[in-house]
């Protein structure tokens, strides 16, 4: 067995990682739990990866980082796009009555 297809099976094991999360997320429409600023260092992560391996002439790694690159920037875009929509909870101290109780000195 070559080296080459060792690459060739690690491609496609991780490259498949991104199928049921993406499935996942276009199915319920729920990003809760994803962080944007780390799918961005991944996605930055991966393309720079990607101008390595395609510089070096790599065909093995180009094609994994197109994968990812590619996978990173559908989770990425998904993220912004249906995360930007959960409604902002605003913590506000609860108004309770606090004059119960209370005589006039003590407010």
């Amino acid at each position: 067995m070559s080296i080459e297809l060792v690459g060739w099976a690690a491609v496609v094991l991780t490259q498949v990682f991104w199928i049921p999360n993406i499935l996942r997320i276009f199915r319920t429409k729920d990003v809760q739990g994803y962080s944007l600023s780390a799918w961005l260092i991944m996605f930055g992560g991966l393309t720079c990866w990607l101008v390595y391996f395609v510089s070096k002439g790599d065909l093995v790694g180009t094609v994994a980082n197109v994968s990812g690159v590619t996978g990173a920037g559908i989770t990425l875009a998904c993220i912004w796009h249906w995360g930007r929509r959960r409604p902002r909870t605003v913590h506000a101290p609860a108004l309770t009555q606090v004059s119960e109780g209370l005589t006039t000195d003590q407010g």
